[in-house]
Protein backbone atom coordinates (compact mmCIF):
# COMPACT_ATOMS: atom_id res chain seq x y z
CA UNK A 1 0.00 0.00 0.00
CA UNK A 2 1.42 3.62 -0.58
CA UNK A 3 1.20 4.06 3.02
CA UNK A 4 2.16 0.81 4.36
CA UNK A 5 0.63 -2.78 4.23
CA UNK A 6 4.10 -4.05 1.64
CA UNK A 7 15.13 -9.68 -13.18
CA UNK A 8 13.91 -11.48 -15.45
CA UNK A 9 14.57 -14.88 -16.15
CA UNK A 10 17.43 -15.90 -17.67
CA UNK A 11 17.05 -16.25 -20.99
CA UNK A 12 16.63 -19.90 -21.90
CA UNK A 13 19.52 -21.43 -24.22
CA UNK A 14 18.06 -21.61 -28.28
CA UNK A 15 17.24 -25.56 -28.84
CA UNK A 16 18.54 -27.36 -32.08
CA UNK A 17 16.20 -26.42 -34.86
CA UNK A 18 15.35 -28.67 -37.64
CA UNK A 19 14.21 -28.66 -41.12
CA UNK A 20 11.22 -29.70 -42.98
CA UNK A 21 11.19 -31.66 -46.55
CA UNK A 22 9.84 -30.24 -49.83
CA UNK A 23 6.39 -32.09 -49.28
CA UNK A 24 5.70 -32.61 -44.91
CA UNK A 25 5.62 -30.68 -42.53
CA UNK A 26 7.53 -30.46 -39.15
CA UNK A 27 8.34 -33.53 -37.17
CA UNK A 28 7.32 -30.42 -33.93
CA UNK A 29 9.73 -31.86 -32.16
CA UNK A 30 12.67 -33.80 -33.54
CA UNK A 31 13.12 -37.19 -35.64
CA UNK A 32 12.93 -38.02 -39.05
CA UNK A 33 9.66 -36.96 -41.15
CA UNK A 34 7.33 -39.75 -42.17
CA UNK A 35 7.07 -40.70 -45.98
CA UNK A 36 4.36 -39.14 -47.57
CA UNK A 37 2.11 -40.29 -51.02
CA UNK A 38 2.74 -38.35 -53.71
CA UNK A 39 0.27 -37.64 -56.73
CA UNK A 40 1.06 -40.87 -58.32
CA UNK A 41 0.79 -42.90 -55.12
CA UNK A 42 4.55 -43.81 -54.95
CA UNK A 43 5.87 -42.84 -51.51
CA UNK A 44 8.24 -40.28 -50.90
CA UNK A 45 11.77 -40.99 -49.13
CA UNK A 46 11.70 -39.53 -45.41
CA UNK A 47 14.09 -36.45 -45.14
CA UNK A 48 16.06 -36.70 -42.20
CA UNK A 49 16.07 -32.93 -40.21
CA UNK A 50 19.05 -30.86 -41.25
CA UNK A 51 20.68 -27.41 -40.05
CA UNK A 52 17.71 -24.99 -40.27
CA UNK A 53 14.08 -26.44 -39.88
CA UNK A 54 10.86 -25.91 -38.17
CA UNK A 55 11.56 -24.69 -34.75
CA UNK A 56 9.24 -25.17 -31.50
CA UNK A 57 11.31 -23.18 -29.61
CA UNK A 58 9.88 -24.04 -26.14
CA UNK A 59 10.77 -28.06 -26.94
CA UNK A 60 13.85 -29.66 -27.92
CA UNK A 61 11.89 -33.19 -27.73
CA UNK A 62 8.92 -35.41 -27.94
CA UNK A 63 8.05 -35.39 -24.33
CA UNK A 64 10.19 -32.93 -23.08
CA UNK A 65 9.93 -31.47 -19.81
CA UNK A 66 10.70 -28.79 -17.46
CA UNK A 67 9.70 -26.14 -19.74
CA UNK A 68 9.63 -22.74 -18.89
CA UNK A 69 6.38 -20.97 -19.03
CA UNK A 70 7.47 -17.54 -20.94
CA UNK A 71 9.37 -19.11 -23.79
CA UNK A 72 7.14 -18.87 -26.89
CA UNK A 73 6.09 -21.96 -28.60
CA UNK A 74 6.46 -21.28 -32.26
CA UNK A 75 6.54 -23.41 -35.61
CA UNK A 76 8.09 -22.20 -38.73
CA UNK A 77 7.52 -24.18 -42.23
CA UNK A 78 10.30 -23.73 -45.08
CA UNK A 79 10.10 -22.22 -48.10
CA UNK A 80 7.35 -23.52 -50.60
CA UNK A 81 5.65 -25.04 -47.73
CA UNK A 82 2.08 -23.35 -45.82
CA UNK A 83 1.22 -24.02 -42.33
CA UNK A 84 -2.32 -25.02 -42.65
CA UNK A 85 -3.25 -25.33 -39.05
CA UNK A 86 -1.81 -25.10 -35.58
CA UNK A 87 -3.40 -26.21 -32.08
CA UNK A 88 -1.28 -25.58 -28.97
CA UNK A 89 -3.88 -26.75 -26.17
CA UNK A 90 -3.36 -27.63 -22.81
CA UNK A 91 -5.54 -31.34 -21.18
CA UNK A 92 -8.53 -29.09 -21.01
CA UNK A 93 -8.60 -29.02 -24.87
CA UNK A 94 -8.38 -24.86 -24.34
CA UNK A 95 -6.53 -23.94 -27.26
CA UNK A 96 -3.47 -21.22 -26.67
CA UNK A 97 -4.31 -17.98 -28.79
CA UNK A 98 -1.78 -18.06 -31.52
CA UNK A 99 -0.49 -15.75 -34.38
CA UNK A 100 0.49 -17.18 -38.62
CA UNK A 101 2.62 -14.62 -39.95
CA UNK A 102 1.00 -13.20 -43.51
CA UNK A 103 2.91 -15.48 -45.63
CA UNK A 104 1.98 -18.09 -43.47
CA UNK A 105 5.18 -19.88 -42.56
CA UNK A 106 5.24 -19.35 -39.28
CA UNK A 107 3.30 -19.66 -35.96
CA UNK A 108 3.59 -18.31 -32.71
CA UNK A 109 2.40 -18.65 -29.23
CA UNK A 110 0.73 -15.18 -27.81
CA UNK A 111 0.51 -15.98 -24.52
CA UNK A 112 2.66 -17.29 -21.65
CA UNK A 113 2.13 -20.75 -20.49
CA UNK A 114 0.81 -22.53 -17.47
CA UNK A 115 2.90 -23.88 -14.73
CA UNK A 116 3.08 -28.06 -14.36
CA UNK A 117 0.94 -28.48 -17.35
CA UNK A 118 1.39 -31.31 -20.27
CA UNK A 119 0.45 -29.70 -23.60
CA UNK A 120 -0.49 -30.66 -26.62
CA UNK A 121 1.19 -29.26 -30.44
CA UNK A 122 -0.88 -30.27 -33.81
CA UNK A 123 0.56 -28.47 -37.09
CA UNK A 124 -0.81 -29.45 -40.24
CA UNK A 125 1.53 -28.12 -43.34
CA UNK A 126 1.08 -27.95 -47.02
CA UNK A 127 3.25 -28.65 -49.56
CA UNK A 128 3.50 -26.97 -53.01
CA UNK A 129 1.96 -29.63 -54.23
CA UNK A 130 -1.13 -29.25 -52.30
CA UNK A 131 -0.08 -32.51 -50.14
CA UNK A 132 -0.98 -32.32 -46.42
CA UNK A 133 1.04 -33.69 -43.75
CA UNK A 134 -0.05 -33.31 -39.62
CA UNK A 135 2.60 -34.04 -36.71
CA UNK A 136 1.60 -34.14 -33.17
CA UNK A 137 3.85 -33.83 -30.28
CA UNK A 138 3.71 -33.21 -26.33
CA UNK A 139 5.65 -31.33 -23.35
CA UNK A 140 4.96 -30.38 -20.21
CA UNK A 141 6.15 -27.23 -18.05
CA UNK A 142 8.35 -26.54 -15.06
CA UNK A 143 6.43 -26.61 -11.74
CA UNK A 144 8.21 -23.95 -9.35
CA UNK A 145 9.38 -24.33 -6.06
CA UNK A 146 6.88 -22.82 -3.43
CA UNK A 147 9.22 -20.58 -2.05
CA UNK A 148 9.00 -19.13 -6.35
CA UNK A 149 5.01 -18.98 -6.59
CA UNK A 150 3.19 -16.08 -6.64
CA UNK A 151 -0.43 -16.42 -5.36
CA UNK A 152 -3.28 -14.44 -4.64
CA UNK A 153 -3.02 -13.73 -0.39
CA UNK A 154 -6.94 -12.09 -0.74
CA UNK A 155 -9.35 -10.88 -3.64
CA UNK A 156 -12.45 -8.77 -3.24
CA UNK A 157 -15.46 -8.29 -3.92
CA UNK A 158 -16.06 -12.15 -3.44
CA UNK A 159 -17.89 -14.46 -6.20
CA UNK A 160 -21.66 -13.45 -5.88
CA UNK A 161 -21.40 -10.46 -4.05
CA UNK A 162 -23.42 -7.18 -4.38
CA UNK A 163 -21.08 -4.29 -3.61
CA UNK A 164 -21.66 -0.42 -3.73
CA UNK A 165 -21.04 1.95 -6.37
CA UNK A 166 -17.52 3.08 -4.60
CA UNK A 167 -16.05 -0.45 -4.67
CA UNK A 168 -12.72 -1.29 -6.14
CA UNK A 169 -11.30 -4.70 -7.20
CA UNK A 170 -8.56 -5.34 -4.87
CA UNK A 171 -5.58 -8.34 -5.32
CA UNK A 172 -3.22 -8.61 -2.91
CA UNK A 173 -0.22 -11.30 -3.46
CA UNK A 174 1.64 -13.20 -1.09
CA UNK A 175 4.90 -11.78 -2.61
CA UNK A 176 6.35 -8.28 -4.01
CA UNK A 177 5.74 -8.12 -7.60
CA UNK A 178 9.03 -7.18 -9.99
CA UNK A 179 7.39 -7.39 -12.95
CA UNK A 180 4.43 -5.37 -12.78
CA UNK A 181 3.30 -5.19 -16.04
CA UNK A 182 3.87 -8.42 -16.75
CA UNK A 183 1.46 -9.70 -13.62
CA UNK A 184 -0.85 -6.46 -14.49
CA UNK A 185 -1.78 -7.89 -18.48
CA UNK A 186 -2.66 -11.13 -17.04
CA UNK A 187 -6.02 -9.45 -14.90
CA UNK A 188 -8.45 -9.06 -17.12
CA UNK A 189 -12.18 -7.03 -15.66
CA UNK A 190 -15.15 -6.90 -18.05
CA UNK A 191 -17.89 -5.18 -17.24
CA UNK A 192 -22.17 -5.01 -18.66
CA UNK A 193 -22.70 -2.00 -19.25
CA UNK A 194 -18.94 -1.41 -20.50
CA UNK A 195 -17.08 1.08 -18.19
CA UNK A 196 -13.83 2.98 -18.59
CA UNK A 197 -11.21 1.76 -16.02
CA UNK A 198 -7.68 0.38 -14.73
CA UNK A 199 -5.72 -0.99 -12.78
CA UNK A 200 -2.91 0.82 -10.00
CA UNK A 201 -0.32 -0.19 -8.02
CA UNK A 202 -1.01 0.42 -4.47
CA UNK A 203 2.10 -1.29 -2.98
CA UNK A 204 4.15 -3.48 -4.62
CA UNK A 205 2.06 -6.48 -3.40
CA UNK A 206 -1.78 -4.68 -4.01
CA UNK A 207 -2.87 -3.63 -7.43
CA UNK A 208 -6.34 -2.40 -7.54
CA UNK A 209 -9.07 -1.89 -10.49
CA UNK A 210 -11.86 1.17 -10.44
CA UNK A 211 -13.76 2.90 -12.94
CA UNK A 212 -13.01 6.36 -14.04
CA UNK A 213 -16.16 7.38 -12.22
CA UNK A 214 -18.11 5.19 -9.65
CA UNK A 215 -19.50 2.24 -10.89
CA UNK A 216 -23.20 2.42 -12.50
CA UNK A 217 -26.16 1.31 -10.46
CA UNK A 218 -26.82 -2.14 -11.29
CA UNK A 219 -23.03 -3.14 -13.20
CA UNK A 220 -22.34 -6.77 -13.84
CA UNK A 221 -18.80 -7.42 -13.56
CA UNK A 222 -16.54 -10.62 -14.42
CA UNK A 223 -12.83 -10.43 -13.13
CA UNK A 224 -10.23 -13.52 -14.74
CA UNK A 225 -7.06 -13.43 -12.66
CA UNK A 226 -4.68 -15.33 -15.04
CA UNK A 227 -1.66 -15.23 -12.82
CA UNK A 228 -0.37 -18.97 -13.92
CA UNK A 229 2.62 -19.10 -15.17
CA UNK A 230 3.09 -15.25 -15.61
CA UNK A 231 6.68 -14.59 -15.17
CA UNK A 232 6.83 -11.84 -12.37
CA UNK A 233 10.36 -11.08 -12.09
CA UNK A 234 12.91 -11.94 -9.30
CA UNK A 235 12.98 -15.51 -10.21
CA UNK A 236 9.27 -15.50 -9.33
CA UNK A 237 6.34 -17.25 -11.38
CA UNK A 238 2.23 -16.76 -11.46
CA UNK A 239 0.89 -20.17 -8.85
CA UNK A 240 -2.65 -20.23 -9.72
CA UNK A 241 -5.42 -18.84 -11.97
CA UNK A 242 -8.41 -17.25 -9.91
CA UNK A 243 -12.20 -15.75 -11.36
CA UNK A 244 -15.03 -13.92 -9.57
CA UNK A 245 -18.12 -12.27 -10.23
CA UNK A 246 -20.11 -9.42 -8.77
CA UNK A 247 -22.99 -6.87 -9.19
CA UNK A 248 -23.14 -3.15 -8.18
CA UNK A 249 -26.40 -2.17 -6.35
CA UNK A 250 -27.89 1.19 -5.57
CA UNK A 251 -25.72 4.45 -5.07
CA UNK A 252 -25.43 5.57 -1.79
CA UNK A 253 -23.22 8.38 -0.04
CA UNK A 254 -22.76 9.20 3.63
CA UNK A 255 -21.51 12.41 3.85
CA UNK A 256 -19.88 13.48 7.61
CA UNK A 257 -19.04 16.65 8.46
CA UNK A 258 -16.91 17.00 11.14
CA UNK A 259 -17.68 20.62 12.09
CA UNK A 260 -21.21 20.37 12.34
CA UNK A 261 -20.81 16.78 13.60
CA UNK A 262 -23.38 15.67 11.10
CA UNK A 263 -24.23 12.56 9.41
CA UNK A 264 -26.19 13.00 6.14
CA UNK A 265 -27.15 10.03 3.52
CA UNK A 266 -27.80 9.65 0.07
CA UNK A 267 -29.34 7.19 -2.35
CA UNK A 268 -29.29 7.88 -5.34
CA UNK A 269 -28.42 11.17 -4.99
CA UNK A 270 -31.58 12.07 -2.49
CA UNK A 271 -31.64 12.68 1.13
CA UNK A 272 -33.04 9.73 2.57
CA UNK A 273 -31.80 10.28 6.41
CA UNK A 274 -29.69 12.49 8.71
CA UNK A 275 -27.70 11.99 12.25
CA UNK A 276 -25.98 13.64 14.68
CA UNK A 277 -22.67 12.00 15.60
CA UNK A 278 -19.04 12.69 16.92
CA UNK A 279 -16.00 11.90 15.12
CA UNK A 280 -12.09 11.88 16.56
CA UNK A 281 -11.05 14.50 18.84
CA UNK A 282 -8.08 16.85 18.31
CA UNK A 283 -5.04 14.81 17.99
CA UNK A 284 -7.31 11.25 17.02
CA UNK A 285 -9.00 12.83 14.21
CA UNK A 286 -11.36 10.88 11.94
CA UNK A 287 -9.49 10.13 8.69
CA UNK A 288 -10.96 12.57 5.72
CA UNK A 289 -11.25 12.11 2.24
CA UNK A 290 -13.91 9.64 0.05
CA UNK A 291 -13.69 5.81 1.19
CA UNK A 292 -15.62 2.72 0.54
CA UNK A 293 -17.05 0.55 3.26
CA UNK A 294 -14.42 -2.02 3.73
CA UNK A 295 -16.77 -4.86 5.17
CA UNK A 296 -19.05 -4.57 8.18
CA UNK A 297 -19.89 -6.77 11.87
CA UNK A 298 -22.81 -6.58 14.31
CA UNK A 299 -20.74 -6.90 17.12
CA UNK A 300 -16.54 -6.09 17.07
CA UNK A 301 -14.05 -6.46 20.12
CA UNK A 302 -12.21 -3.12 19.94
CA UNK A 303 -9.26 -2.25 21.97
CA UNK A 304 -6.74 0.50 21.90
CA UNK A 305 -3.60 -1.26 21.85
CA UNK A 306 -4.55 -2.69 18.18
CA UNK A 307 -4.25 1.05 17.19
CA UNK A 308 -1.69 2.73 18.56
CA UNK A 309 -3.78 4.28 21.75
CA UNK A 310 -2.42 2.55 24.86
CA UNK A 311 -4.51 0.69 27.12
CA UNK A 312 -7.22 3.86 26.73
CA UNK A 313 -10.18 1.41 25.91
CA UNK A 314 -11.30 -2.70 25.64
CA UNK A 315 -14.54 -2.87 24.51
CA UNK A 316 -15.67 -6.32 23.60
CA UNK A 317 -18.75 -5.66 22.19
CA UNK A 318 -18.81 -2.45 19.74
CA UNK A 319 -22.12 -2.76 17.71
CA UNK A 320 -23.12 -2.31 14.34
CA UNK A 321 -19.67 -1.78 13.38
CA UNK A 322 -18.94 -0.93 9.88
CA UNK A 323 -15.56 -0.68 8.90
CA UNK A 324 -13.47 2.38 7.22
CA UNK A 325 -9.82 1.55 7.28
CA UNK A 326 -7.38 -0.77 7.87
CA UNK A 327 -5.66 1.38 10.74
CA UNK A 328 -9.36 1.16 12.66
CA UNK A 329 -11.42 3.75 11.30
CA UNK A 330 -15.29 2.63 12.02
CA UNK A 331 -18.70 3.95 11.78
CA UNK A 332 -20.31 1.94 15.06
CA UNK A 333 -22.98 2.59 17.99
CA UNK A 334 -21.30 4.70 20.61
CA UNK A 335 -24.39 4.62 23.13
CA UNK A 336 -21.31 6.02 25.64
CA UNK A 337 -21.24 9.60 23.91
CA UNK A 338 -24.91 9.74 23.05
CA UNK A 339 -24.26 13.54 24.99
CA UNK A 340 -21.81 14.53 22.35
CA UNK A 341 -22.98 13.76 19.38
CA UNK A 342 -24.02 16.53 17.00
CA UNK A 343 -22.05 18.52 19.53
CA UNK A 344 -18.35 17.89 19.81
CA UNK A 345 -16.10 15.33 18.87
CA UNK A 346 -14.92 12.77 21.37
CA UNK A 347 -14.05 9.68 20.27
CA UNK A 348 -10.37 8.18 19.53
CA UNK A 349 -11.42 8.49 15.46
CA UNK A 350 -14.15 6.70 14.40
CA UNK A 351 -17.52 8.10 14.12
CA UNK A 352 -19.98 7.31 16.41
CA UNK A 353 -23.95 7.32 16.68
CA UNK A 354 -26.77 6.57 18.99
CA UNK A 355 -27.78 2.80 19.00
CA UNK A 356 -30.88 2.77 16.68
CA UNK A 357 -29.45 5.06 14.34
CA UNK A 358 -26.79 2.70 13.90
CA UNK A 359 -28.67 -0.43 13.51
CA UNK A 360 -30.24 1.49 10.80
CA UNK A 361 -27.11 2.64 8.93
CA UNK A 362 -25.91 -0.82 9.66
CA UNK A 363 -28.80 -2.57 7.79
CA UNK A 364 -28.96 -0.52 4.85
CA UNK A 365 -25.08 -0.82 4.13
CA UNK A 366 -23.66 -2.62 1.28
CA UNK A 367 -19.44 -3.08 1.25
CA UNK A 368 -18.85 -0.32 -1.45
CA UNK A 369 -20.87 1.80 -0.48
CA UNK A 370 -19.19 5.83 -0.18
CA UNK A 371 -18.74 7.40 3.15
CA UNK A 372 -17.11 11.09 2.49
CA UNK A 373 -15.93 12.81 5.28
CA UNK A 374 -15.15 17.06 5.62
CA UNK A 375 -13.62 19.27 7.49
CA UNK A 376 -10.64 17.10 8.70
CA UNK A 377 -7.19 17.72 9.08
CA UNK A 378 -5.94 15.19 7.77
CA UNK A 379 -6.92 12.72 4.18
CA UNK A 380 -6.87 8.57 4.36
CA UNK A 381 -4.26 7.32 2.33
CA UNK A 382 -5.44 4.92 -1.33
CA UNK A 383 -3.88 1.85 0.31
CA UNK A 384 -5.68 2.42 3.95
CA UNK A 385 -8.69 0.13 3.18
CA UNK A 386 -10.61 1.51 -0.22
CA UNK A 387 -9.12 5.22 -0.38
CA UNK A 388 -8.72 4.69 -4.19
CA UNK A 389 -11.24 7.30 -4.84
CA UNK A 390 -8.70 9.90 -3.16
CA UNK A 391 -6.76 10.13 -6.38
CA UNK A 392 -7.54 11.82 -9.70
CA UNK A 393 -8.27 9.66 -12.47
CA UNK A 394 -4.48 10.52 -14.11
CA UNK A 395 -3.36 9.97 -10.65
CA UNK A 396 -5.17 7.11 -10.75
CA UNK A 397 -3.43 5.82 -14.14
CA UNK A 398 0.16 7.26 -12.92
CA UNK A 399 0.16 4.04 -10.64
CA UNK A 400 -0.02 1.60 -13.75
CA UNK A 401 2.44 -0.12 -15.16
CA UNK A 402 0.85 -0.94 -18.34
CA UNK A 403 0.12 2.41 -20.23
CA UNK A 404 -2.88 1.98 -22.56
Amino acid sequence: MRTGSTPRHPSQPRHARRALGAAAVATLVGGTLAAATGPAGAARTAVEPVATPIPLTSVPSDGATNIRTEVPVSVTAQSGEKLAAVVLAGPDGVAVPGSLNPDGTAWTADAHLKTHTRYTLTATGVAADGSQVSRTSAFTTFAPAADKQLKFAATEPRDGDLVGVGMPILVQFTHPVTDRAAVEKALRVVTQPPQAGHWSWLSDARVDWRPESYWQPGTKVQVSLELDGVPAGDGKYGGGDTSFAFSVGRKQMSLVDLSKHRMTVYQNDKQVNEFPVTGGKPGADTWGGTMAVIDKASSVHMQSSTVGFGHEYDIPDVRWAIHLTYSGTYIHAAPWSVGSQGYANVSHGCVGLSMDRAAWLFQNTLPGDLVQVVNSPKNVAPGNGYGDWQESWNQWLGGSAVKS
